[in-house]
């Protein structure tokens, strides 16, 4: 029987192993537009604070710092110790902080941000539907919490498949049960959109 320590210990060896190849292996470089089009759904303002939940490298943070300007506060976290040694390098505009966390317990107060991203980090989250109500509890009412890859639930279930080891069975629910989720987790005027290339949630803490 596997535990939920080794498991999570096995998926941190996993990206640590990888951190230094991993937008490489991804192709970031060629996804420029597409990267830019995610974080333009965030609707992100001026001064909003920002939580990147599952940072990684920090592949987004350059575009949220860009979005949020000087006056905002963006934290990102990640509980893969190499993945953060790569975001800490990325430029960002104005505050920024990096954490080693798990997201299903997330070591910030309650109500602290305006805008929580998710961005390819869901189905690595051993108990996710706890994930997602540490990060409601720690967004403002009003706030809105996305959660976004740049593949279709089918596809991007497909790809970690293919890759095998321990993410081979991290998997991203399909949209209904993600719906469940973010309703349970107390998210409303839930939207998600699952397309070829694209698949965004977002909900609204009220």
């Amino acid at each position: 029987m596997v535990f939920f320590g080794e498991n999570m210990e096995r998926l941190k060896d996993y990206f640590d192993r990888r951190a230094s190849s991993w937008d490489e292996m991804l192709n970031y470089d060629e996804k420029t537009s597409q990267l830019s089009e995610v974080v333009s759904s965030f609707r992100l303002a001026e001064g909003d604070w920002v939580l990147d939940v599952g940072t990684g490298t920090g592949i987004l943070l350059p575009l949220i710092g860009q979005a949020i300007g000087p006056k905002g506060m963006l934290i990102g976290f990640d509980f893969s110790f190499k993945m953060l040694e790569k975001a800490k390098h990325r430029e960002s505009s104005g505050e920024k902080l990096l954490l080693a966390s798990t997201a299903e317990s997330i070591p910030l107060r309650s109500a602290l941000f305006d805008r929580i991203t998710c961005f390819s980090a869901l189905p690595h989250f051993t108990d996710k539907a706890k994930a997602l109500m540490e990060m409601v509890r720690v967004l403002k009412r009003g706030g809105v919490l996305f959660i976004a890859h740049l593949k279709s639930v089918e596809e991007l279930n497909r790809f970690h498949q293919s890759l095998g080891g321990p993410v081979a069975n991290d998997l991203l629910p399909d949209p209904e049960r993600v719906r469940t989720m973010m309703t349970h987790a107390g998210l409303f005027e839930i939207n998600i959109i699952n397309q070829s290339g694209r698949f965004l949630a977002q909900g609204k803490k009220i």
